[in-house]
């Protein structure tokens, strides 16, 4: 099967326009075109001198123009060098026939040749490069008649600048030839030769149309030719065929028959009544016919056509049949536990059977179902015998029988799903590859068992030798054949088509996102997306730690194919993701709780500091409550409390570092805040300045080690006033009607995501979560609660080491180089004040309160904060009573401009009926989930977002069991592609984006509203994107090496003083240094200078900020590219673990120079080793100590520090690597 697997995945065609198949079809005609030499200076002198070994050859393909679409395959010939003769024209000789025939003689068909050079770059790859092409005219204006009207007349073909792809272009119509946007290369021409060859008819059942072969090509069912160089297709000689008889075919389907075919009805009715929008009985729906098509079929196609034969249940031909074959059929099928099978009841003949190792008998499974017209509800019921007829195919399998077999038995495994197969149609899904037993999943997807045989006879009686195919397995006759309930010795891998083998090109976002265009289609999609959950690439997880049941992200690649099991996906994974993602942080996910509690020494150190204590109505101290205590939500409680105002404090109290940060690591001077809490505007703080306190103090949760403290407008701040403080009022006249129920869900399900940014760079510190489930007061007058958060931040980075994802200890496979830090402990303080006042009602206009009726989301019917869509007109009509009626909606709208809109419902007469004014009032979302993307300038962003399971959205609709509803996405934006895709059960649901990034340094924010009904009336979940446009830099470097780029920084309209901020300022430094001043529309130089610490690839944040404004003037995303130096020696040195006492040790270095030389000394580790000279000077030869000093270290463990020595240049010398073990 191997060869044949071989030739059938290496043919693969690509059909004409569908519009040539309504036509009436035509006898197929053969030609034979030789290309024989190319004339003219067609390669340029400059490809010849940057490539080496240049070599030239031709394509081939078929092309379309009325509908612009090509088909069949491209066909290549030869490659021949390129040698320009001196003083003579350039001539290269190929003299290569191809041959191909059609049925499509209409003009506008025709074939395109390619001139294309190749030749190998510096580094040793291949590089081609097209150098023309010419548009060869098979058929004159008269069809069926080829332009070639001489046998020995050769013709030259003109060529034109450009590659075949311009001739998809629109504005190239027929002629193209004449069409100004086409430029023909002088002095170049192919000379060619296209005349009709009536010799390869007799070979045309071994020929697909359309398919263009060479006479040196080895076609399956054809004799070689003679000589090494011989045309096999000039006059073919056809191999001897061979007549094959099948007997005693019968197919076993899993679990059962029955439970098949029920689950194929139910899948299909399904579809239907996605497709119809109206219920289908399942009774309207049944199985007519079950049928088998058999043919042979040679790796390019089928030899003849498919015989079609019908095949009928087991117990029907039990019934119908004498007792002799009822009793050999059963004793064939009892071992199967009750499952019937499907048997054929008549003997197969097979006369075009070709004894090649090409050549195997294809066996296709289709099932025929009536197709009632009126299913839909619109047309009236048809009696059964009118009903139209649907084909599905359901399984299929191969049999590539040896060479020297005659007869035996086989059972062979059938295949279906997404794989190619030989009929080139959608195919029925297969089980998923859930089970462990190799034996089982041969047989999941059913299994296909016949005898076969040379005589005509009959069928094999007695067990033959080892004449049978090694790929299929065969057994004595007298033997009953194994069923599922008994698993048969696995036959070769190579005949068992695993269930994650790959699935061939990786789809684009165009095509993930294409709406199908039959239900064939449709079914087809989903069942592309049902790939077993063992199967799953390992970049599906991006976070490292799990989201309890929120959203993670699908950093994926779209146009990555998955791939084979074991196989190691480093070679996947060299190139860094091309847009980094600030995850974003769901309170849960940290390693510690969220919402741990304060130490005593840390609570204590806090209160010693000043803070304002935060107070209840009646000036008493709130009642404070342990974040870890769980909480009991009662709605009737919340409901029922007589203080209906609430007045929710958010008070920031200080902000630490880690304890175990080295001394290098930039600490941020001032911060400042962003959220957004309910339907509040989003809130970003003033900058708050860090005030170190007195004596950090280690404790367990960690040090808290500086307050925020508010800074006044001219700089200066008071350090006797610590945090800021934050009030969001939440009563009767902020909330709308029957609202109250919604803010308290709100406070027992959310959390609060807070971003901490660098005051000074304006650089993204991370983020924090928070629940707020403790803010619901419970009848309580006032309540608090104190959490330490940290904050974390996702860095992108790639260890050259790693040759695989890390597996996290929950399972989970994360992609290489995605890492979640912490960069903080966030110390906030959350209050939930109850105030009693009197609930302002509404405003009703001028309407009497018996005619004025407000919508509300109050009750069962309530309206959960959806959205309208308007854009231009309201969608949503209510029909009124004879009376005037306002209707007042508080709605989550995308287009967030006030609408107002009144209906007058008039009688057929002309006069009033009703009058409805409706008044559409817009707030801002309740965002569930806040997205942050970099990513490069006028670019497009890419992202796939993966949902969480559908059980655990709040809100979600309840579905029927094992089946999940359809999803809706839309986007505020109207300018960005969001979509997503309907599964099947239990599959991954990805929403898909596709956004333009503006220049450097905007910023687009936009929301991704996600509904669960078809009439995107109650969003589920509510997503806020923004998108930073970065200009991208890419270096490449050395580690601990000194690399010099010089960005151009573009002034403004306005004179600036700005400084440059980097993310990484150990590894990234720039020159000026300080503040310098930026004049208006002028350009200036800024000059960076990167030493990477570690090799890998990563990205580094540069931001040139305005200081007087503190606005962002510039920024840039360098992807660094580090590779590690040559390490000339190696050391290792044993230290003492938790001593406090580090270690001094002194290694030599030799000048290799006979002169006098200036080094610098570096490393890798500056918070493990120090020296005692960072710089010093050897004479030529002579040997210089190198003083080290290593700190001492708390814990055991291992640690590689590398030392770089450079030269005067900063360029790396040599490099050493110690091996430091705290034991």
């Amino acid at each position: 099967m191997h060869d044949w697997q071989r030739v059938f995945d290496e043919n693969v065609l690509v059909p004409p326009h569908p519009q040539r198949a309504r036509q009436p079809l035509k006898e197929s005609t053969a030609f034979q075109c030789v290309l024989k030499r190319l004339d003219g200076p067609l390669i340029r002198q400059g490809v010849l001198e940057v490539l080496s070994e240049v070599g030239c050859h031709l394509r081939v393909s078929l092309f379309d123009v009325t509908y612009r679409h090509f088909f069949g395959r491209t066909w290549k010939t030869m490659v021949r060098p390129v040698e320009p003769l001196p003083r003579q024209p350039s001539r290269i000789i190929f003299n290569e026939p191809v041959y191909f025939h059609t049925s499509l003689t209409h003009p506008t068909i025709v074939a395109v040749v390619e001139v294309v050079a190749e030749g190998r770059k510096r580094d040793g790859t291949l590089q081609t490069l097209s150098c023309g092409f010419g548009i060869l005219r098979i058929f004159s204006n008269k069809p069926d008649s080829p332009t070639s009207t001489s046998a020995s007349e050769d013709k030259r073909l003109r060529l034109y600048h450009g590659t075949p792809r311009a001739l998809l272009h629109p504005l190239l119509q027929d002629p193209i030839e004449q069409n100004k946007h086409m430029t023909l290369i002088e002095s170049c021409s192919l000379q060619f030769s296209l005349r009709p060859h009536p010799l390869l008819e007799p070979a045309f059942h071994l020929l697909p149309e359309n398919l263009l072969v060479s006479g040196l090509q080895h076609i399956p069912g054809l004799l070689p030719a003679h000589g090494e160089m011989g045309d096999a297709l000039r006059k073919p000689r056809l191999q001897k065929a061979v007549t094959w008889y099948l007997d005693d075919v019968f197919f076993t389907l899993y679990p059962s028959l029955e439970k098949f075919e029920e689950e194929l009805l139910e899948l299909l009715i399904s579809d239907r009544f996605r497709e119809a929008d109206s219920p289908l009985d399942a009774g309207t729906l049944e199985v007519l016919e079950r049928r088998l098509h058999v043919g042979v079929h040679n790796g390019l196609g089928f030899v003849q056509r498919p015989q079609v034969v019908v095949l009928v249940p087991e117990m029907e031909v039990a019934l119908s049949r004498s007792a002799s074959f009822s009793r050999k059929v059963g004793s064939s099928s009892k071992a199967s536990s009750g499952s019937q099978a499907l048997v054929l009841r008549s003997r197969l003949r097979l006369p075009e059977m070709v004894r090649h190792p090409a050549f195997a008998i294809v066996f296709q499974l289709e099932y025929v179902f009536n197709s009632p017209s009126a299913v839909d509800g619109n047309a009236a019921p048809v009696p059964s015998s009118s009903s139209l007829a649907c084909m599905h195919m359901v399984r299929w399998a191969v049999w590539n029988p040896s060479l020297e077999a005659s007869s035996g038995k086989v059972m062979l495994p059938l295949q279906g799903g997404i794989r190619p197969n030989p009929s080139h149609c959608l195919v029925y899904k297969v089980p998923p590859a859930s089970m462990s037993s190799k034996e089982v999943k041969q047989v999941e997807s059913g299994t296909v068992q016949f005898q076969y045989s040379l005589s005509p006879e009959g069928h094999l009686d007695t067990p033959t030798g080892h004449g049978s195919s090694p790929k299929a397995e065969r057994r004595p006759s007298r033997k009953p054949p194994t069923s599922p309930s008994r698993p048969p010795v696995p036959p070769p891998q190579g005949l068992v088509a695993p269930q994650d083998s790959p699935v061939g090109p990786g789809l684009s976002l165009s095509q993930l996102a294409a709406s199908p265009r039959s239900p064939t289609r449709r079914r087809s999609a989903k069942l592309a997306s049902q790939q077993p959950e063992a199967s799953e690439p390992s970049w599906t997880q991006v976070q490292e730690f799990p989201l309890e049941g929120r959203i993670a992200h699908l950093e994926a690649d779209l146009s990555r194919t998955s791939s084979a099991p074991g196989t190691s996906v480093a070679e996947r994974l060299q190139e860094l993701p091309f847009t980094p993602v600030h995850a974003p942080i769901v309170a849960g996910a940290q390693t510690r709780s969220s919402g741990s509690q304060l130490s005593r020494a840390s609570m204590v150190l806090l209160q010693s500091s000043g803070f304002p204590e935060i107070l209840d109505a009646n000036k008493r101290p709130v009642e404070a409550v342990n974040p870890t205590d769980p909480v009991k939500f009662n709605p009737q409680k919340e409901e029922s409390d007589c203080l209906q105002s609430n007045e929710i404090v958010l008070q920031f109290l200080a902000f630490s570092r880690l304890p175990q940060d080295r001394q290098g690591v930039p600490w941020p001077q001032t911060v400042y805040f962003t959220f957004q809490f309910y339907r509040f505007p989003p809130t970003t703080t003033p900058r708050l300045q860090l005030v170190k306190l007195g004596e950090p103090g280690r404790t367990s949760s960690g040090p808290v080690s500086h307050s925020l403290v508010l800074i006044d407008k001219d700089g200066s701040f008071d350090a006797g006033s610590p945090g800021f403080q934050l009030r969001f009022l939440v009563d009767p006249g902020f909330l709308k009607p029957g609202e109250r129920r919604w803010f308290s869900c709100y406070l027992a399900v959310h959390s609060l995501q807070v971003d901490v940014w660098d005051g000074d760079s304006l650089l993204l510190i991370g983020s924090a979560a928070v629940q707020m489930k403790h803010l619901l007061r419970q009848g309580r007058p006032a309540v608090q609660v104190s959490h330490e958060l940290e904050v974390v931040a996702t860095e992108y980075e790639q260890d050259a080491m790693v040759v695989s994802g890390d597996v996290t200890g929950f399972g989970s496979v994360k992609p290489i180089g995605v890492h979640m830090l912490v960069k903080g402990w966030l110390h906030l303080t959350l209050a939930n004040i109850g105030h009693s006042c009197e609930q302002r009602v509404r405003d009703s206009r001028s309407l009497p309160p018996s005619r004025s009726r407000v919508i509300s989301n109050d009750g069962a019917s309530r309206f959960e904060g959806g959205s309208l869509l308007t854009r231009g007109g309201l969608r949503r009509e209510w029909f009124c009573a004879p009376e005037v009626q306002t209707a007042s909606l508080g709605a989550c709208v995308l287009d967030p401009r006030p609408l107002g809109q009144q209906v007058l419902f008039r009688a057929s007469g002309g006069k009033p009926l009703a009058v409805l004014r409706l008044t559409v009032e817009p707030q801002p979302h309740v965002v569930d989930q806040v997205f942050r993307f970099y990513h490069p300038e006028l670019t497009f962003l890419k992202k796939a977002i993966r949902l969480p399971p559908w059980h655990t959205l709040p809100g979600a609709p309840v579905a029927m069991p094992g089946e999940a509803p359809p999803v809706y996405v839309r986007c505020s934006d109207p300018n960005v592609i969001c979509e997503t895709q309907n599964v099947g059960p239990g599959e991954p649901r990805d929403v898909f984006l596709k956004v333009a990034s503006g220049r450097s340094p905007e910023i687009k924010d936009f929301f991704v509203t996600i509904y669960a009904d078809r009439w995107l009336a109650a969003p589920i979940q509510i997503w806020q994107v923004h998108l930073h446009s970065l200009q991208r830099v890419d270096i490449s470097c050395v580690t601990g090496q000194r690399s010099h780029l010089s960005l151009v920084l573009r002034g403004t309209q306005t004179l600036r003083k700005v400084k440059a901020f980097t993310s990484h300022p150990q590894e990234l430094t720039t020159d000026p240094k300080g503040v310098f001043v930026l004049p208006p529309h002028g350009v200036q130089d800024l000059h960076v200078g990167v030493r990477p610490l570690r090799a890998g690839s990563r990205f580094v944040h540069l931001n040139v900020v305005d200081v007087d404004c503190h606005q962002l003037v510039a920024s840039w995303l360098v992807c660094l590219s580090c590779r590690p130096p040559l390490i000339s020696k190696a050391f290792e040195i044993t230290l003492a673990a938790g001593d406090g006492k580090g270690a001094n040790k002194r290694i030599t270095y030799t000048n290799p120079y006979p002169s006098r030389r200036a080094y610098h000394l570096h490393s890798d580790h500056p918070d493990l080793l120090q020296f005692k000279e960072d710089t010093f000077q050897v004479g030529g030869g002579e040997t210089y100590t190198i003083g080290l000093r290593f700190a001492p270290s708390q814990r055991a463990g291992e640690e590689e520090v590398l030392i770089y020595i450079n030269d005067h240049e900063d360029k790396n010398e040599e490099t050493f690597c110690v091996k430091v073990i705290y034991q």
